[in-house]
C-alpha cells in the first residue's frame, strides 16, 4: 500500500460553489493532522471498531513503512535524511522489529480479554488509514 488519493466527485453549484470528494490513504498517524484542520468534513474508519484480528492480519499483511529515514534535529521541520543503504535497511529492520513487536503484545493483551479499542491502539504507527474527505 501507498499514500493515494483518488477524487470520487467533484461538483459546482449553481452559485459557484465547488465540493471535492476524495478517498484519500496514507500512514495512520497522520489523521492526527487532518484533524487538526475543521474546514474539511470527513469519514473515517475507527481502530476501536475494527475486530481485532482484522487489524492484526492488515498490518501483518502491509505494514506502514516509511519510504525516508529522517535525521533526529531540532524543531518541528528537519531536512536531512539516512542516505548510506545500510544505515537505510538497519532502520528498516528496526521498523519492522517494533511492528512484530507491537503484535506480539497485542495479541498477548487480546488473548487477556482486553479490548479490542485498546488492544488496535498498539498496532497504529503501523496501520494504514482510509478517509473519506
Amino acid at each position: 500500500m501507498k499514500i493515494s488519493a483518488k477524487i470520487i466527485a467533484d461538483s459546482i453549484n449553481i452559485q459557484g460553489d465547488r465540493i471535492t470528494t476524495m478517498l484519500v490513504t496514507f500512514p495512520r498517524f497522520i489523521l492526527a493532522e487532518l484533524n487538526t484542520h475543521r474546514l474539511f468534513s470527513r469519514n473515517s474508519a475507527s481502530s476501536r471498531a475494527i475486530p481485532f484480528e482484522k487489524m492484526v492480519e492488515s498490518v501483518e499483511q502491509n505494514p506502514f513503512i516509511p519510504i525516508a529515514w529522517q535525521k533526529d534535529h531540532k524543531g518541528m521541520q528537519g531536512t536531512e535524511y539516512f542516505t548510506d543503504k545500510v544505515d537505510i535497511l538497519n532502520n528498516e529492520c528496526l521498523w519492522l522489529n517494533c511492528c512484530n513487536s507491537a503484535i506480539f503484545n497485542a495479541t498477548c493483551l487480546n488473548e487477556n480479554q482486553l479490548t479490542k479499542q485498546l488492544a488496535n491502539r498498539i498496532l497504529e504507527p503501523f496501520m494504514w488509514h482510509t478517509v473519506l474527505i
